[in-house]
């Protein structure tokens, strides 16, 4: 917004400037009259950079956006999904919505079970490492000493959930012959 007053006035100040110059060279005043025009010019020359640093500006800023969401994409990795259905793997790359999910009714009891317990322990392995990180901020060592103590005790609690809930898992999908791809970095 700054930028845009001083590009007007320094155009409104340029033309102003060039009218007088106009005057000067009526009047017979040469000397005078090139001295307005030199000064009016580089008004107009320094309305005219600033725009460019303006526009420059932007463009900096939009690639600034497009490089992070690009950054952002590659720590996140190439989304792929996979299907098991009986026998049957179906392996999606490159799609991050669940439109090539195979719907609850076409799996079996064990599948839907172990698809629910999956979910489950996808939620909870979120939850408990933002509680991790919490932990290590600055704001967690801010809190009074009974809320840090609790804050501690359920991030074991969920530590210790997040473990048997994975094995829980390993066993039910190896019992129904289900092929399951979790996060398995436990802390034994």
């Amino acid at each position: 917004m700054k930028n845009k007053t001083v590009i007007f006035l320094l155009s409104v100040l340029a033309v102003a400037i060039y009218t007088v110059a106009v005057i000067n060279f009526c009047l017979c005043d040469v000397l005078g009259g090139i001295g307005d025009v030199l000064m009016a010019s580089s008004d107009a020359l320094m309305a005219y950079t600033l725009y460019r640093v303006g526009q420059l500006g932007r463009m900096a800023d939009t690639t600034r956006k497009a490089l992070l969401g690009l950054l952002e994409q590659f720590t996140k990795g190439v989304p792929a999904t996979l299907n098991i259905n009986g026998n049957k793997g179906i392996i999606t790359l490159g799609q991050d919505d669940d439109d090539d999910e195979i719907p609850d009714s076409e799996l079996t009891e064990d599948e839907k079970r172990v698809k629910r317990m999956s979910e489950e322990y996808e939620q909870l392995t979120d939850r408990y490492l933002k509680l991790t990180h919490f932990l290590m901020t600055d704001t967690f060592e801010k809190l009074p000493e009974n809320k840090r103590n609790l804050l501690k005790q359920q991030h074991q609690a969920m530590k210790d959930y997040r473990h048997i809930l994975y094995q829980r898992l390993r066993i039910e999908a190896k019992e129904a012959n289900i092929g399951i791809d979790i996060k398995a970095d436990i802390e034994e």
